[in-house]
């Protein structure tokens, strides 16, 4: 993602960017929460009635000013991120208040103002900043007649494509039957890899799967590269890094991640650290459960007796909705921070994320044992995540005068 201009002060302020690739996708996903206002352009159907009654319709680029009400992100077969919002500067084609719904494109500027600007969102430019966005690998995860093609990215995993195609099985036929239909298998996967020149443009390809079957996969490749059709992704052998796991199916990325070859090759991804802490937690939780916590309850109380040493925590804690709920959080991040401490945002689309999601999504290793002794309340302990219910009409078209006079000062440098 290209910053194009930044001006905040205090907190206050606005971020043009140009996302150009994937991740920045899952970046902006994380950076526009409700009640922010984006402005971009886009291209609306534009209804005309004549005088005789007649209709034409025509496709008008226009300039949108939205106030946030929704955001939604998916990363399956088909990465998708839009927004819906209000309409808050009216025009000859979209009046005031009215609802639109924005579908993000890579290379289309994007404005993002907000009051609220935080140490998380300022820890996603850094990120931004950095070269480390980048998808350094790709696996192929496969058991007979399934395969998953995942792209690993710094923060997310994204599905590039799954793969089905029946495989006779050993005892039904005889093994020409069977050997046919498998190399029909290896022959779909192998186009999955050459389409959008995937398998040239990472710098490692994991193939994973149950048994030998990945080692078939690998002769298959190598006796293919020596064709015509093939023969230009011949330096792409040597990309392919061949790794046990459980099944073909994306649960099982967490521990193709934890092997060590893979994690020499891959020894400066920021998932693999994360993964490294997380596979640490676990590994206490079964050996001294007094030197970790999770949940919101226990990770406050050792944080009052200064015993964290790494505290982990999801993207979902991060973006809570409530602003009062997020600074808590940001709160104790800097406090860890300022103490020594190590701390690990883990994405919700990652499996180490979706894994720390199943322990409440926060969690941490402490630096000596605890005794969690203290009275527990009647009251069942306050979620993290608080949900909140849409915001009425007058809520949200009610941008106070401060906002749209920073804004308009803004505004002629921020969308030329």
């Amino acid at each position: 993602m290209r910053i194009l201009s930044q001006r905040i002060y205090k907190g206050v302020g606005f971020l043009r960017v140009l996302p150009v690739d994937e991740d920045d996708f899952w970046h902006l996903y994380n950076l526009i929460t409700i009640g922010d206002l984006v402005k971009t352009s886009t291209y609306r159907k534009i209804v005309k009635e004549g005088q005789t009654g007649s209709k034409t319709s025509e496709r008008r680029r226009i300039t949108l000013l939205l106030k946030v009400c929704e955001v939604n992100y998916w990363a399956e077969q088909h990465l998708l991120l839009n927004i819906k919002g209000r309409n808050v500067r009216e025009s000859a084609w979209l009046s005031l208040g009215q609802f639109h719904t924005f579908q993000f494109e890579f290379n289309q500027p994007i404005v993002i103002y907000k009051e609220n600007w935080d140490h998380f969102h300022f820890r996603i430019i850094d990120e931004i900043r950095s070269a480390l966005v980048q998808s350094d690998a790709a696996a192929l995860i496969m058991e007979e007649g399934v395969a998953h093609l995942c792209l690993i990215g710094q923060s997310t995993t994204t599905l590039k494509q799954k793969i089905e195609k029946h495989v006779v099985k050993k005892r039904n036929t005889n093994n020409d039957q069977r050997d046919k239909s498998m190399t029909e298998f290896f022959n779909v996967c192998l186009q999955s890899l050459e389409q959008d020149q995937l398998i040239e443009n990472v710098k490692c390809l994991l193939v994973a799967s149950p048994g030998f079957l990945k080692d078939d996969f690998l002769e298959y490749f190598k006796q293919q590269v020596q064709t015509e059709k093939y023969k230009h992704l011949n330096k792409c052998v040597e990309k392919l890094l061949l790794v046990p796991s459980s099944n073909g199916y994306l649960n099982s990325l967490t521990e193709i991640l934890q092997d060590q070859k893979v994690q020499q090759v891959l020894e400066h991804t920021k998932a693999l650290k994360e993964i490294k802490y997380l596979e640490k937690f676990f590994n206490m939780l079964r050996i001294d459960i007094e030197k970790v916590a999770y949940g919101k309850k226990d990770v406050m109380f050792a944080h009052q007796q200064g015993a964290i040493q790494t505290l982990l925590l999801t993207d979902k804690i991060a973006r809570a909705r409530d602003p009062k709920i997020r600074k808590e959080w940001l709160r104790l991040i800097e406090d860890v921070k300022s103490k020594g401490g190590e701390v690990y945002v883990f994405s919700s689309l990652h499996p180490s994320g979706k894994q720390l999601n199943n322990f409440t999504g926060i969690a941490a290793i402490l630096y000596f044992g605890v005794k969690f002794e203290y009275e527990d309340d009647d009251d069942q302990e306050e979620e993290i995540i608080v949900q909140h219910q849409p915001e009425d009409m007058e809520t949200l078209m009610n941008i106070n005068d401060k906002v749209m006079v920073d804004f308009d000062a803004f505004d002629e440098e921020a969308f030329m």
